[in-house]
């Protein structure tokens, strides 16, 4: 279990900086006490847990009550000696409430997520390619799968130029718009509150004469862990050999929830023994006070509380096949706590990787809201601070960087850029085939090498269908990630 506590130092911390005063800039009231507020918070949270605090100490003397904390975050988190950041996910933000629900699954969305194309080898207009949608979503309603390619936004065609424009005001937006496909279809889309079902798509299929289980797994929720147990317990139940896991477009999560998907798929006696599952490496000044606590595997985690007032029975060697192998399908939005599952069954199980290198988040997080941390350090803040935050500080709230995982050998597999798969293979969602078809590009792949395929042979046979788009992918910004991609969250602080 994790220690958690607030490390007071000497409030507060600006160093050499004041409360603002009217005359001495331009910027209106409400920005300027903001920006005190909230510096004060952000600049304490980073002088206590940051990962690298002492590489960026400089840099945090000279942290100002005036800065953009926003960009203040970005310009001084730990870089390279070119500049090009080391730590690519610390982060602050005025709508903590979001970041939140992105992390737990249920937040504003149509249920659908997707990839980006040239349209063609000139490389000037853009489509997007529908990689899977969540069931009962607006998007799944609509009828929408994967590989339906969509050509305009709004009536507008993507461009090289505007596509990030375009999918921040709508897909990445609160408000409804209209996609058209490349068949003419058109079809407008509202945003709803919902739960994201994280286990997507459950299946036991055959390779060789083995049953082979199957799990389609988006974001390492809490909400997630009771289709979980169901899904192991079924998997169990049918007596599977091998076990496919699709992290291709999991960004990460809690890492609870990543120790009991763990404590499901390593072999038993590795579970009931306890063992380690991953080692974190801290700080100079969280070393000090917490010392080494590794998160180990556990047979039973009882009752985990999900959300307020719900909980689930998590018997983790109940649910668990005792497994020798596992095959996980990545890609480069695979990240976080999907790296981090890879990294700790590594030294227990044989694992194969097969896609493409994953994103090469290597750090674990934590996150504050800056209501919780004022009024956690109330009665060691000067008079009149506390309250006179209050107006201010609204829903601000901090993630911050403050471990490296490893695995019980102190090694991290995905740092610096990520995990290197075993076998080098494209996703291809124009291959005409949904998630959990065996004849699916990359679990056809999974399933070749089960039933005794060579890496060369399912690579040379996977299935190549893009007549009507030309191989010619670009990236998606991290800018353009909703903001609970590439998390990884420890239980949050006790105070």
């Amino acid at each position: 279990m994790k220690r958690f506590w607030i490390l007071f130092l000497m409030l507060p911390l600006l160093g050499g900086c004041h409360k603002p005063a009217p005359e001495e800039d331009q910027l209106d009231e409400q920005t300027r006490w903001t920006r005190y507020y909230v510096n004060l918070f952000g600049f304490n949270e980073m002088n206590t847990y940051y990962l690298w605090n002492d590489e960026i100490s400089e840099a945090l003397k000279a942290w100002a009550t005036d800065a953009d904390p926003i960009e203040k975050i970005k310009e001084i988190r730990y870089k390279d000696a070119t500049g090009a950041d080391i730590d690519r996910w610390t982060m602050i933000t005025d709508d903590y409430e979001s970041l939140i629900g992105n992390i737990e699954g249920v937040y504003k969305t149509v249920g659908m997520d997707f990839v980006l194309y040239y349209a063609d080898s000139s490389r000037k207009n853009v489509v997007g390619v529908v990689t899977y949608t969540y069931a009962g979503s607006p998007a799944d309603q609509a009828g929408l799968r994967r590989g339906d390619v969509f050509t305009r936004v709004n009536g507008s065609e993507m461009t090289a130029d505007n596509y990030s424009a375009i999918l921040k005001s709508s897909l990445y937006g609160s408000a409804p718009f209209q996609l058209t496909f490349r068949d003419g279809k058109s079809v407008t889309l509202t945003p709803v509150v919902m739960e994201e079902d994280a286990v997507n798509e459950v299946r036991v299929l055959e390779s060789g004469g083995k049953k082979v289980g199957y799990l389609h797994y988006t974001s390492f929720t809490l909400l997630s862990l009771k289709g979980l147990m169901n899904a192991f317990a079924d998997f169990k139940a049918q007596g599977i050999e091998d076990l496919v896991l699709d992290l291709r477009y999991n960004g990460g999560g809690y890492v609870k929830t990543c120790t009991i998907l763990g404590s499901m798929i390593a072999p038993l006696d590795a579970v009931n023994a306890g063992s380690v599952f991953l080692l974190d490496v801290y700080n100079a000044l969280l070393t000090e006070a917490w010392g080494e606590d590794p998160t180990c595997f556990e047979a039973d985690f009882g009752d985990v509380t999900v959300a307020d007032g719900v909980k689930v029975n998590c018997p983790a060697a109940l649910n668990n096949s005792d497994l020798k192998r596992l095959y996980v399908l990545v890609g480069s939005g695979s990240a976080s706590a999907s790296e981090g599952l890879i990294c700790g069954l590594s030294p227990y199980m044989e694992v194969t990787v097969i896609g493409k290198q994953t994103h090469g988040k290597y750090c674990g997080g934590l996150t504050f809201a800056a209501k919780e941390w004022y009024d956690s350090v109330k009665t060691q803040l000067e008079e009149g601070v506390y309250d006179g935050a209050q107006p201010y500080i609204g829903n601000w709230g901090i993630y911050v960087m403050f471990s490296r995982y490893a695995d019980c050998n102190g090694v991290t597999l995905s740092m610096p850029d990520g995990i290197k798969p075993d076998v080098d293979l494209d996703d291809d969602p124009l291959d005409g085939y949904q998630l959990g078809d065996p004849r699916e590009t990359m679990l056809a792949a999974a399933l070749g090498l089960i039933g005794g395929a060579s890496p060369d042979q399912v690579t040379a046979t996977s299935t190549r269908t893009r007549a009507a788009l030309p191989d010619l992918a670009i990236p998606m910004p991290d800018d353009l990630r909703r903001p609970g991609f590439g998390i990884l969250v420890n239980e949050p602080p006790r105070f």
